[in-house]
């Protein structure tokens, strides 16, 4: 099995050649295609999902560090969610293969004040998680992986946010400050995305999210990069402060969702084992629904 460290240099380690992909590269949207459905049917055999309240004492300490409030100002969920999307995509930039000893949001953008170290799209996910888990929003870190992973296409790791008022979750990413709408103007799921990635419906990615200051073009990001790496993903069961620092004695828990009879997941540090000082529990499922319940 490889070592820790270099699992988490293949997941810290976003592929920046799929971003240079030339347009129209359908590979990755057919192989997707040929993916099984899922099984509805299936039933839950692992733990509810939790969502940590705002009033903890941690999440209260990040908002009112960050003056949260005043960054997600006035307006509805979505305006307020998409405020604190840009806001933290503009504190720390995305740079390959960084690990951090602390998995928080404060210590992430207080690495970048310190160090001008950006991070992956991992930490940038758990420190978005945070801020919007302090912020009252029901969010998750969203690990995406091909179904090749771990070899060295890496994966990429993204934001799922409930929003009450249109009662479904919305697709976020930090990494490019990114989100998704259809047609009709109506933000986009992952499972949209990735309903759409297969049957061809249109999509349109906010003409505000970029890389690095550079335009984010979606036929790289989505129909190449996104397409590539939504074929497996998995949500820690808690979605909470400090849920990922792995530290002695500490349990993670994790739900993977997959289609049916794909095969099964190499070993890696997101499947159940002892690694090292810390054990990961991660249950599986192929039913869409239970994976994503709302809150």
């Amino acid at each position: 099995m490889k070592s820790l460290s270099i699992l988490f240099g293949v997941l810290f380690a976003v592929v920046l050649s799929a971003k240079g992909q030339t347009s129209g590269n359908v590979k990755f949207v057919i192989d997707l295609k040929k993916t099984t459905a899922y099984d509805t049917l299936q039933r839950q055999h692992f733990p509810a999902f939790t969502y940590q309240s705002a009033a903890d004492s941690q999440l209260v300490a990040l908002r009112k560090t960050y003056h949260l409030d005043s960054v997600a100002g006035k307006g509805s969920e979505v305006q307020r969610a998409i405020r604190l999307l840009e806001w933290f995509h503009n504190q720390v930039p995305h740079e390959d293969v960084r690990n951090l000893p602390v998995l928080t949001a404060q210590y992430i953008i207080n690495n970048y004040k310190e160090k001008k170290a950006g991070q992956g799209c991992y930490p940038l996910s758990i420190a978005m998680n945070e801020i919007f888990l302090s912020m009252g929003f029901k969010s998750r870190s969203v690990i995406c992986f091909s179904n090749l992973y771990p070899e060295a296409q890496g994966g990429h790791v993204i934001n799922a946010v409930y929003i009450d008022s249109l009662k479904k979750w919305i697709y976020m990413d930090p990494q490019d400050n990114a989100y998704v709408k259809d047609e009709k103007g109506n933000l986009l799921s992952i499972e949209e995305v990735r309903e759409r990635l297969i049957d061809g419906r249109p999509m349109f990615l906010n003409a505000t999210a970029n890389y690095h200051g550079t335009p984010t073009k979606k036929e790289d990001y989505l129909y190449t990069f996104m397409a590539e790496h939504l074929y497996r993903m998995i949500c820690p069961v808690g979605s909470e402060y400090n849920s990922q620092t792995r530290t002695g004695g500490k349990v993670i828990r994790y739900v993977e969702l997959l289609p049916v009879a794909s095969t099964d997941p190499a070993a890696d540090m997101f499947e159940t084992g002892v690694h090292g000082n810390y054990e990961v529990i991660t249950y599986h499922t192929n039913n869409n629904k239970i994976f994503w319940q709302r809150p």
